[in-house]
């Protein structure tokens, strides 16, 4: 049934108690809770009416977790899906809250307010801010200048802010009344806590009208129905007598809280996690410091899961080598903690997960200062070369930032690679959203000759791709540019005949004018209905795959729900909207393997595009990393630049560091130094940062079974460099490439 390593064996014979599990990638952790589930369950130690409650991060993982436990309950004999409850930490906080909703001071139907609506709720509060406040803006900004041109830059920013305030406040457990009263106490007035109160206080407000609560509302909310419900604790205390914790590492102060007052009675909890691969702290209240603080402590068993079969030997040596640098060589003394043992161990003989054979020479590091683009154009080609002859395997390019995911894709599709996303929104999406962003801002403003040519361009793309069009439409295009007053086409009785009078087109020019502007032509009566029956009549006109008439659907729900949100909105905003669905700035859930659990290995053949950060727990035999850089992988030297630091800010101020910094004074009843605060919060900042950044290149590099290859790239401006970390692994890997870490 299990045939348990060194490490597992130990966790397997858990009964009681308090155990931290630390796991390094590949040691099958998912593996060995499933089956501790399992064994507990057939071992008697329920009563009939009690659950081994497991506890993870995300919905795949509940799946994941379901099955496996289900298997091995076959196995015991067992009837599947008793005896255990699977849920995310989120997934709990609900059932929680809506057991007992009237505790929580909630109406019996409220609703959850997803991360897209939480979204809207906080641009529309940031964007009323920004209206009444420029006079702040202009105070953090270089030179006291605001101008127009770099407010959609603060108002990203604004929102930022107002978001991570809202989080930790709430982790703090504080109302905007608390924090009101705070201020008003310790007689504190600051623009930024301003700031980020008044948002916070609108954005409650906005939840409020609408009988919802958002995710991180959840976790607060079930918290505070325990400590202040003894008897339902112990309700629950009785019906979960084991807790089993999994990626504890990202665990917050308040969800650990939570967990550690259901566990309180017996004492019975399970955590078992990572905090090397502690990669959500920037976006997230994520604390990797509280697995380790709890591994640490006196009444806790601590077990490590170092044997991993996922990897040759070379890439461990190269993922213990970054571990070991970090933790006794890098230059910064205050990163010297953002890794730690244990270190990697291969498997042993007798595994039945053996590791890949060894093929030193499948290691890369591509040594040479690449501009962005040639960067793009050199993986992709090497990525299709390889994925040509190596259909039956599995390949990735994981990079650092959506944005260069989109880059490389288009780069693809262009060289007809087959591939797969797992970015924010795939191409697909940000297609279909383009071409209905082109048409809608035609409609939006007709006599803008501009949105006349992408309009066209747009639905020509669609319905003319092909070559024997290409000079035609050309000639269409250079016409168009001519047009002096594109509105006509609506305005004039026949507005088609008014753009076949621009010139003396062929028949086949003519045939293209017609059948895409008499499109256009029709589609106007359709802005007189809901923006959603508007999406969905365009779509169906012009897109004719299934896939992609339903992202259309889909789109078209996306706008609806904004409308129900903004009911003021026009049709400028709805461009704007699928505008920033084109840019991948939004991301379109329901439609990736991402929602129910991806599996690399039914994509053979295919090149997988990810951020590191969506491609945790999954592996690959072929792993590209690109744009190890300075930039993405900072390291706290004189040379670095930090994304959190806006170039549109004067000083390199990091102001989300500064309203976290402050936030946290405040809730901690004192007060600092001006200066010092501001010093200090963009310093601690930039060491957080650059310590997350080591454990994402960690966590890119532990995604490789087989062969792993390194690229960087000089940045935007052509100022940035290889990244230190990088610049030391390839030296580690030149003198000892052979070598055992």
């Amino acid at each position: 049934m299990f045939n348990p390593r060194p490490g597992q064996l130990e966790v397997s014979e858990y009964e009681h108690g308090k155990m931290g599990i630390t796991a390094v990638p590949g040691s099958g952790k998912t593996h060995t809770l499933s089956f501790l589930a399992a064994k507990l369950i057939a071992s008697n130690l329920l009563k009939e009416d009690q659950e081994i409650l497991v506890v993870t991060l995300v919905n795949s993982a509940v799946n994941n977790f379901t099955a496996r436990i289900s298997e091995f309950l076959k196995a015991y004999g067992l009837i599947p899906g008793i005896g255990y409850r699977v849920r995310t930490l989120h997934g709990l906080a609900y059932d929680i809250v809506r057991e007992q909703p009237h505790l929580a001071g909630l109406d019996n139907q409220f609703s959850i307010a997803d991360e897209r609506a939480s979204n809207d709720i906080l641009t529309l509060t940031a964007t009323n801010w920004m209206r009444l406040n420029n006079d702040i803006l202009t105070n953090y900004s270089p030179d006291g200048i605001l101008p127009s041109g770099i407010k959609k830059h603060w108002g990203q920013l604004i929102q930022k802010i107002a978001s991570s305030y809202i989080k930790l406040a709430k982790d703090f457990q504080l109302a905007p009344t608390d924090l009101q009263e705070l201020l008003n106490n310790l007689n504190v007035s600051n623009d930024l806590l301003n700031l980020g109160n008044h948002i916070y206080s609108e954005y409650q407000q906005s939840l409020q009208d609408r009988g919802a609560v958002d995710f991180d509302d959840l976790i607060r909310l079930a918290y505070n129905i325990l400590i202040n419900n003894p008897d339902y604790l112990c309700r629950l205390q009785l019906r979960w007598p084991i807790i089993l914790e999994d990626e504890a590492q990202d665990s917050s102060r308040i969800q650990e809280k939570m967990l550690d007052l259901l566990t309180s009675d017996q004492n019975n909890w399970v955590r078992v996690g990572d905090p090397n691969q502690a990669i959500f702290e920037t976006f997230t209240t994520a604390d990797p410091e509280l697995l380790r603080a709890f591994v640490r402590k006196a009444d806790v068993r601590a077990v490590n899961l170092p044997h991993s079969g996922r990897s040759t030997k070379s890439i461990i040596n190269l993922a213990n080598f970054l571990i070991s640098w970090t933790k006794n060589e890098h230059p910064v003394n205050q990163l010297r903690h953002a890794l730690d043992e244990p270190l990697i161990i291969p498997t042993l003989k007798d595994d039945p997960q053996p590791n890949p054979e060894d093929q030193p020479d499948h290691i890369i590091f591509f040594n040479r200062a690449l501009k962005p683009r040639e960067e793009i154009e050199k993986v992709a080609r090497s990525a299709r070369k390889w994925i040509r002859n190596n259909p039956d395997r599995t390949g990735a390019i994981l990079v650092p930032r959506n944005n260069r995911g989109s880059e490389i894709v288009e780069e693809l599709t262009h060289l007809n690679i087959p591939c797969v996303e797992l970015l924010s929104t795939s191409k697909a999406t940000r297609d279909a959203a383009s071409v209905l962003r082109d048409i809608l801002s035609f409609f939006s403003s007709p006599n803008i000759r501009r949105n006349l040519l992408n309009a066209f361009n747009s639905i020509a793309a669609i319905l003319y791709d092909s070559d024997e069009y290409k000079e035609g439409l050309s000639y269409i295009r250079q016409q168009l540019k001519k047009v002096t007053n594109p509105e006509n086409i609506f305005t004039q009785p026949d507005g088609v005949s008014y753009l076949l009078n621009l010139s003396d087109f062929n028949e086949d020019e003519t045939n293209i004018i017609h059948t895409i502007f008499s499109r256009f032509v029709g589609w106007q009566r359709s802005i007189l209905l809901p923006i959603d029956e508007m999406i969905i009549t365009i779509g169906s006109n012009i897109f004719h795959n299934p896939s992609d008439l339903a992202l259309s659907h889909k789109i078209a729900m996306v706008l609806k729900r904004s409308l129900d949100y903004y009911p003021e909105w026009q049709l400028p905003d709805f461009c704007k909207e699928l505008d920033a669905i084109t840019k991948n700035r939004y991301r379109m859930y329901g439609f990736s393997e991402e929602d129910i659990g991806f599996d690399p290995d039914i994509h053979k053949g295919k090149i997988v595009v990810s951020t590191i950060h969506k491609a945790k727990g999954l592996e690959w035999d072929r792993v590209y990393l690109m744009s190890v850089n300075n930039y993405n992988f900072p390291s706290a030297s004189e040379i670095d630049s930090y994304y959190p630091e806006k170039w549109f800010v004067r000083d390199q101020r990091n102001l989300e560091a500064e309203t976290l910094e402050r936030l946290s004074s405040l809730a901690s009843g004192v007060t600092a130094d001006d200066q010092l605060l501001i010093n200090n919060a963009t310093q601690k900042a930039r060491i957080d940062y650059c310590a997350e950044r080591l454990r994402l290149l960690y966590v890119g590099i532990t995604r490789a079974r087989e062969e792993l290859i390194f690229t960087w790239n000089t940045g935007r401006n052509n100022d940035c460099v290889e990244a230190l970390p990088l610049q030391k692994l390839r030296e580690y890997w030149d003198n000892n490439s052979s070598g055992h870490y």
